[in-house]
C-alpha cells in the first residue's frame, strides 16, 4: 500500500485487462473492437481503463452519454468514441466540440443535428441504431430502410455505422438471439446498406462469446473484457480473468459475549462468546446492504461471515476464535491465498447480476491501478 492511507480500496490489474483484450482479439479475428466503458468502466475507472485500452490497441470506446465522452476527451484519449444512449438537443454542440460519434434513430433528431452542424460549419459522424427486439431505443427494422437514405441526404451528417443490441445473447442456445441476428443480417444484406461503406455491429459480450455470426465488422464486449466469462464460453476465452478486487483493512476488534446483538436492529445475536471485527465499507460505498448476515469476507486466507446489518460506512464480521488484528487485509471481492470471493457469488447473494454490483461501487472507494 505504501503511503496510501484510505482504509478501503479497489485494485484494478491493468496488465490482466490488457491480457483479456489480447485474448478477445484472437477470438474475433480482424473485426474492430469497441470496448464499452460506460458507468465508470463498470466500476473499474473510466479514464484509467480508457487510457489502458487505447494503449492496448482498442479501435473504439463506447459510452452511455455525453458526459462520459467528455471525460475521456479531457483525459487526452483520441480514440473514436461512440455515445450509445439517446442524445438531446442541448447536447449537440458538445457532441461536435468533443468529436464524439453518436446514435441516430429518428428524423426529428437527425434534423436537429443537421441544423446545428450547418450553423457551425461542422460535420458529425453518426450510427443508425436499429431495434431488433430489445424494445429500448432504435428505429424498427421496417423503418430503417426509410430512415437510412434520409440520413444520407442530410448535409453535414456522415452515416458511418449501423447497429443493434442483443437482448438474450448470454444464453448460447437462445432462439430469440438467433432471431435478432437473422433480422439484422437480413437488413444489412439489403442493397441499400450492403453497397454503402458502414461499420456493422451487433455483438455484446454474449454475442462475442457464443454467436460468431453476430461479430460482423465490430464487436462490443464489455463484461468479458473485464474478466467475467459466461458459463460454457469457448475454450478460446477460458484464460480471461477478472482484473478487479475490492479490499479493506480491519478497523476495530472486540470480544463479544453470548446473547449480544450486532449492528442496527440486532439482526444477529451471538450464541457464544466470539470475536467481532469491523470493516470500513458500507452501503454508502455501494456495498449492498442485502449482504447483511449472508455475505462473507476473506481475512488471513480464511472465509468469515458478515454478522448484523451492513451500515452506511462499515459492517461487522465474526472471526470466531481466529487470530485477527486491526490493519489486517480484508478481501470483499477477489482472491486471498487459495480462497476467493467471486463477483458472481456476491451478485447471486444479492439476487442480481455482476454488472450491478460493479456499477454500484462508487468513487468514495479509491481505485489503485497496477
Amino acid at each position: 500500500m505504501g503511503t496510501f492511507s484510505h482504509p478501503s480500496w479497489i485494485e484494478v490489474d491493468l496488465g490482466q485487462l490488457r491480457k483479456n483484450i489480447s485474448i478477445i482479439r484472437s477470438h474475433i479475428g480482424s473485426r474492430l473492437f469497441c470496448l464499452v466503458v460506460k458507468a465508470n468502466a463498470y466500476g473499474h475507472g473510466l479514464c484509467a481503463v480508457g487510457k489502458a485500452a487505447e494503449e492496448a490497441g482498442i479501435d473504439y470506446l463506447g459510452v452511455a452519454h455525453l458526459q462520459e465522452g467528455i471525460k475521456l476527451r479531457q483525459a487526452n484519449i483520441t480514440l473514436p468514441i461512440l455515445v450509445l444512449g439517446a442524445i438531446h438537443e442541448d447536447q449537440i454542440q458538445d457532441l461536435m466540440e468533443y468529436n464524439l460519434e453518436f446514435s441516430i434513430s429518428s428524423k426529428f433528431k437527425a434534423e436537429l443535428v443537421a441544423q446545428k452542424c450547418k450553423e457551425r460549419g461542422r460535420r458529425c459522424r453518426v450510427h443508425l441504431e436499429v431495434d431488433t427486439g430489445m424494445q429500448r431505443t432504435g428505429v424498427r427494422v421496417s423503418t430503417a430502410r426509410e430512415l437510412f437514405p434520409y440520413l444520407q441526404n442530410l448535409e453535414n451528417l456522415d452515416v458511418v455505422g449501423i447497429y443493434s443490441h442483443l437482448a438474450t445473447a448470454d444464453r448460447p442456445d437462445d432462439p430469440f438471439a438467433l432471431q435478432q441476428i437473422q433480422a439484422f443480417q437480413t437488413l444489412i444484406q439489403d442493397p441499400l446498406f450492403k453497397e454503402t461503406p458502414l461499420i456493422r455491429h451487433l455483438a455484446n459480450s454474449g454475442g462475442t462469446a457464443f454467436f460468431p455470426e453476430s461479430h460482423l465488422d465490430m464487436v462490443r464486449p464489455s463484461l468479458i473484457t473485464f474478466g467475467y466469462v459466461p458459463k460454457n464460453a469457448p475454450v478460446s476465452l477460458q484464460d480471461i480473468a477478472p482484473c478487479f478486487s475490492l479490499k479493506a483493512k480491519v478497523s476495530y476488534f472486540k470480544v463479544v459475549k453470548p446473547g449480544e446483538g450486532i449492528s442496527y436492529g440486532h439482526s444477529f445475536v451471538t450464541d457464544k462468546q466470539t470475536r467481532i471485527v469491523t470493516v470500513p465499507v458500507g452501503y454508502g460505498d455501494g456495498y449492498r446492504r442485502s449482504l447483511s448476515n449472508r455475505g462473507s469476507v476473506l481475512i488471513r486466507g480464511k472465509r468469515f461471515p458478515i454478522r448484523g446489518t451492513i451500515c452506511m460506512d462499515q459492517f461487522m464480521v465474526d472471526v470466531g476464535e481466529q487470530e485477527v488484528y486491526v490493519g489486517d487485509e480484508v478481501v470483499l471481492i477477489g482472491k486471498q491465498g487459495s480462497e476467493e470471493i467471486s463477483l458472481k457469488e456476491v451478485a447471486d447473494l444479492c439476487d442480481t447480476i455482476p454488472y450491478e454490483i460493479l456499477c454500484l461501487l462508487n468513487d468514495r472507494i479509491p481505485r489503485i491501478y497496477n
